[in-house]
């Protein structure tokens, strides 16, 4: 009797597991029919939806022009897809299966998932629904803060009709419903919290004077805004950006003692619960590691006590885990993966790191890991050509490697953007690169410092602009 019983409940478990709940990806075919790309990159989505930032990932194009890719996601995740230079975004949940038609620059769409795509689609092509130009009209645009406010209420309600209208000879998932409303509430709570910031930056005015709109300031608190359901948007953490720095600076001004990664801490504790506290607490430990290059203990202590999502552990283990790694490259000769990543030099020849450092044997290297489309990159441009021409008869070397993809105009403006034609390359795979991946190199600018005998100074190093690195490029060239 016990043997059956064991059975049936295991029969009973397996058949109400549907194939869409048992797949954990989404496979996404399709055919370019007028290019001659060789590859499509799918950017942002979120294989595990604490993931802090979405993973890129490559299907590469055959002859006939056919692609196929399997992106594993535990959830439904939006991020975008590239070909050439046209970038669209898509959603995908687990069990899509997706065929996309790619003529030129349009898109059709076919199979699971199409319906939802298309809307996306059709959506883009709608100017008053893009959020980022929206916001770009603010900073370039003249706008009274009472229009601004009612771009955003104009924002909200053309996605809603927009949608409506699409509902009306469309049949959409009900998890992408679900979706599309929490994103436009978060959208909404994003404009409503920046819109007096960028007004009073613009304006330069005190944004505690500014006379907003009834209901502007809905938001301001974190009840108004804390929901564990808006988790499943990517923006959702980072509404609470702004909500805890600015109550962290008042107890530090209440509490001199109080250190700024102890007060954001309280905060975080006394202000959020639940998933939601988890997901900000690990969002600070992964920028903390990834992106500031520290770790901060009493943090890491309180996140395990508190933890109890899965997704957020794995993903606080796998970064506090590279970080370490990382940590320990310190001082010694660099990794075989990362000597094997692939550049091209300003003639497009191909060679490896290895290939790059053989040519500067002997001299300190200073890496500049730069983006053309990068502001601080290049406002540090000048004060590297000076740094570089002071140390000009220093067993010293500066080499500029950028994440920007190949194009007709690229070495002319970089050539022009660094002051530079010496020493000049480009990562094959941008921010794909093992380099990248081993070093967790997220963002640009980023400065990497190794000696006479190739070992690994500094992942993090100084800017050009900074005294301090002078000192310590002459003294690892004195040595």
């Amino acid at each position: 009797m016990y043997k059956l019983s064991v059975i049936c409940a295991f029969l009973l478990l397996v058949s109400s597991c549907t194939p869409k709940e048992q797949a954990k990806f989404a496979t996404v075919n399709g055919k370019i029919l007028s290019s001659d790309a060789e590859k499509i990159e799918f950017m942002w989505f979120k294989e595990n939806p604490a993931e802090p930032l979405g993973k890129t990932q490559t299907a590469k194009v055959d002859s006939a022009g056919h692609f196929s890719i399997d992106i594993p996601i535990q959830s439904i995740s939006k991020g975008m897809m590239t070909c050439n230079n046209n970038r669209n975004s898509l959603v995908l949940s687990p069990g899509d299966k997706l065929e996309i038609t790619v003529d030129g620059d349009s898109l059709r769409f076919e199979g699971t998932g199409a319906a939802e795509n298309s809307f996306l689609y059709q959506l883009e092509k709608v100017k008053k629904c893009d959020r980022n130009e929206l916001v770009r009209s603010w900073y370039t645009e003249d706008h009274t803060l009472e229009d601004m406010f009612k771009m955003i209420t104009d924002y909200v309600n053309i996605r809603q009709s927009e949608l409506a209208v699409f509902k009306q000879k469309h049949e959409l998932q009900k998890e992408f419903l679900h979706f599309f409303e929490i994103e436009t509430k978060i959208d909404n709570i994003n404009l409503l919290q920046n819109a007096p910031l960028v007004y009073s930056r613009k304006n330069r005015k005190n944004i505690d004077s500014l006379q907003l709109p009834k209901g502007a300031d809905k938001y301001k608190t974190f009840a108004s805004v804390q929901n564990d359901e808006y988790l499943i948007c990517s923006d959702y953490i980072n509404l609470f950006n702004s909500l805890i720095r600015k109550e962290a600076l008042k107890r530090m001004a209440s509490d001199t003692t109080l250190s700024k990664e102890d007060a954001k801490l309280s905060v975080i504790m006394d202000s959020l619960s639940g998933k939601t506290r988890e997901y900000t607490m690990l969002l600070e430990i992964y920028f903390n590691v990834t992106y500031r290059n520290t770790d901060d203990p009493k943090l890491i202590e309180t996140f395990y006590k508190i933890n109890t999502d899965d997704n957020c552990r794995k993903i606080a283990d796998r970064e506090l885990s590279k970080y370490e790694a990382k940590k320990a490259m310190i001082g010694a000769p660099l990794q075989q993966d990362i000597l094997e990543t692939t550049l091209f030099d300003s003639n497009e020849n191909e060679l490896t790191v290895r290939g790059m450092l053989d040519k500067y044997k002997g001299k300190v290297v200073y890496l500049d890991i730069w983006s053309l489309g990068c502001g601080p990159c290049r406002m540090a441009m000048p004060a590297s050509k000076k740094l570089k021409e002071d140390l000009s008869d220093q067993a010293i070397e500066f080499v500029y490697m950028t994440v920007d993809k190949k194009s007709d105009n690229l070495w002319p403006e970089v050539y022009k953007v660094s002051q530079s034609e010496k020493n000049q390359y480009r990562f094959a795979n941008g921010f794909n690169s093992k380099l990248h991946q081993l070093l967790s190199i997220n963002a640009v600018p980023t400065y990497i410092i190794i000696d006479k005998d190739g070992r690994l100074i500094s992942y993090n190093a100084d800017r050009p602009n900074n005294p301090k690195l002078k000192e310590q490029l002459l003294q690892l060239a004195g040595r």
